[in-house]
């Protein structure tokens, strides 16, 4: 009985899985786990876990202060119903990969998961990946803060109590200290 090659179970992945598993590394393998590219085509773009990890980068880029933060303006649903209905299947991909590093990230300097972090170990990692992210120009973190700060000030809770709209501002005042103006101007 001989063993071929583009035998489907048996492959190099299904080896290397194996042999993680033999090693104990279940755990490790299930933290890191992505979703296939099928998957994500058909229109899943989060996982469980990945949804969850999202709520919590939310709310840590937006927490609830006296204004609502990000999980109060429903932003995690926001992202997967956009994403799902709008994005393609590489910004899909992508947006789930921006999730993995933060939780990769996470695991290298806790030894835990995002959401098993406090507050201040999650603000303490969100700062300095925000750093390095920004510091090496890459486009797909700013394309995932874009999506948190656009599904934000686009809902309700965003729109109408963290922006103020003023459907006259009242007179031109070129210079003003920012105690009199307060929050900003909904668009």
């Amino acid at each position: 009985m001989s063993v071929s090659v583009h035998n489907a179970k048996l492959n190099r992945r299904s080896l290397l899985l194996g042999a993680v598993f033999l090693v104990g590394g279940a755990a490790a393998l299930t933290r890191f786990a992505r979703h296939s590219v099928a998957g994500i085509a058909s229109g899943q773009v989060f996982s469980p876990d990945q949804f969850a990890l999202l709520e919590q980068v939310a709310d840590t880029l937006i927490p609830a202060t006296d204004s609502p933060g990000a999980i109060d303006a429903g932003v995690p649903a926001f992202m997967s119903q956009l994403l799902a209905e709008w994005g393609s299947t590489e910004t899909r991909i992508a947006m789930s990969a921006v999730l993995e590093r933060i939780e990769k990230q996470a695991w290298n300097r806790y030894g835990a998961t995002f959401v098993q972090l406090s507050g201040e170990q999650r603000l303490e990692l969100m700062r300095s990946f925000d750093a390095d992210s920004l510091a090496r120009q890459d486009p797909t973190y700013g394309q995932f803060k874009y999506l948190v700060l656009l599904g934000y000030y686009q809902s309700e809770a965003g729109a109408t109590r963290e922006l103020r709209y003023e459907l006259v501002p009242g007179a031109w005042r070129a210079c003003l200290p920012l105690n009199e103006v307060g929050r900003a101007s909904a668009v």
